[in-house]
């Protein structure tokens, strides 16, 4: 066999064990608490438990459960975990009802294992609701599973793969179920979001506030997909505009946990970098005894995440303004407001070569905007691509500008005010912001496309 020959084959394998990774798919691993005891139930039938040793147990309608190191106590007989419990009806915890089977183990506690498609019609329902756009429904469904897919690679070291709250992504249980989220689910079985021959991390949030955030100014990580994207579509939401009162005390007090050092009472809060949309990334603390300057989206989480809704402040005085915050002009939606593909005019090769020079950074995100919403111009953006393959020389610039304007958030007495925009960490979707897209005419595909730029949906076997 020549040495090419073999070379191909190798590489062909290759391609095939990396695609495995992200084809591989089995129960998803919800843990719902990790208390020492807790009430089961069941809508109808018995509990049915299997122990460790394969033993089947019959529970009853409900049952306590104590977990004490390696063993769980049920009505006063003692089995070595892990043991499973399932029934004919839906499992019952804290008031809501699950599918699958209960699983109690001595390092998760006690998890809800399910079929990855019946766990997601418990998270869309609780994430965004019914009453959203389908094709931002198809949206959020493919980028919550993709999620969920790509945590369970990390189970061997948490014993499970997702948590129910917002912290991973809310999960509510059968109970939460409606026929419109439920399709949502069915019609995108099995697509996930891929760049290059993995999964995608497809964090997302509630409200960017007019520009998404990069993934290295909030977490200091890199991924390519993740980063700032303006908004296509105006819209407005229910934490649109904000703000919430923090008194010095408290913040004295972040702060010292956060660095470790005491700078006294806090005489100034400085915003003293922005990303090109204007989301706070650095907030330098000046106290009585000394400053400090640190990552906004940490102090953001240390103090009060849920009433300090976003780093994305909008100072409420002097003559500052915020840049790049509104809809771009020049964009448009699709000329297909009833959903239908208008083409692009690219072959399969075309189009795949331009998700690969997309992966390699060859084009600007503005240029990334102008494909999505001017499929016709795709073709020619295609031919440029090939151009900068070859030319090593033409620049570029996907680097955003960090800017240096240190305003100050407001004082009131003793109190610190924050006013801001938007809900979230503000990477990678903004459901607000799918919604309005949804609803002048983007695919969920095109959604995807422009909140993960790079990244393609392909559909795998579950």
């Amino acid at each position: 066999m020549g040495s090419y020959r073999r070379f191909t084959i190798i590489l062909f394998t290759l391609i095939l064990i990396s695609r495995a990774k992200i084809i591989e798919a089995r129960d998803i691993y919800v843990k719902l608490s990790g208390a020492s005891k807790f009430s089961i139930g069941i809508t109808e039938g018995s509990l049915v438990m299997t122990d460790n040793e394969g033993r089947v147990n019959n529970l009853g309608d409900s049952a306590t459960v104590s977990v004490s190191g390696a063993y769980a106590n049920i009505s006063g007989h003692s089995f070595m975990l892990p043991i499973r419990i399932t029934g004919n009806g839906f499992l019952k915890f804290n008031g809501r009802t699950y599918r699958g089977a209960f699983l109690v183990t001595a390092k998760g506690g006690l998890l809800n294992v399910l079929n990855v498609e019946n766990y997601l019609c418990g998270v869309l329902p609780a994430e965004v609701g019914a009453s959203w756009h389908m094709e931002a429904l198809r949206a959020q469904a493919i980028s919550a599973r993709t999620y969920v897919l790509k945590q369970s690679m990390k189970r061997a070291e948490k014993g499970y793969d997702v948590v129910d709250t917002d912290a991973d992504q809310v999960y509510r249980g059968a109970g939460v179920e409606t026929a419109k989220t439920n399709q949502a689910v069915s019609s995108t079985a099995g697509e996930v979001l891929t760049y290059g021959n993995e999964l995608a991390m497809t964090y997302f949030h509630s409200d960017s506030g007019g520009h998404t955030a990069d993934i290295a100014d909030v977490w200091g990580q890199s991924h390519p997909y993740l980063i700032g994207v303006p908004e296509v579509v105006s819209y407005k939401s229910p934490v649109s505009v904000w703000n919430a009162k923090f008194s010095n005390s408290r913040i004295q007090s972040v702060i010292k946990k956060v660095t470790g050092s005491d700078i006294g009472t806090i005489r100034e809060i400085q915003v003293s970098e922005v990303d090109e949309g204007g989301r706070a990334i650095r907030m330098t603390f000046i106290g009585a005894k000394g400053s400090k300057t640190i990552r906004a989206s940490q102090f953001r989480v240390a103090l009060d995440p849920k009433t300090l809704k976003s780093t994305m402040f909008t100072p409420s005085g002097g003559s500052y303004n915020v840049q790049n915050t509104s809809t771009p002009s020049g964009l448009v939606a699709p000329q297909n407001p009833q959903g239908k593909s208008s083409g692009n005019g690219l072959s399969f090769e075309e189009e795949q070569g331009i998700a690969k020079m997309t992966a390699e950074g060859l084009f600007t995100t503005t240029e990334l905007i102008d494909m999505l919403t001017n499929q016709a111009k795709q073709k020619n953006y295609y031919n440029i691509g090939l151009g900068r393959r070859g030319n090593k020389n033409i620049p570029v610039q996907n680097q955003k500008p960090r800017n240096k304007y240190g305003y100050s958030i407001e004082k009131s007495g003793n109190d610190f005010v924050f006013y801001g925009r938007g809900w979230g960490h503000g990477v990678g979707l903004c459901q607000y912001g799918a919604m309005a897209m949804a609803e002048q005419g983007y695919k969920a595909e095109d959604i995807l496309a422009h909140y993960y730029p790079g990244t393609i949906v392909r559909k795998i076997k579950l």
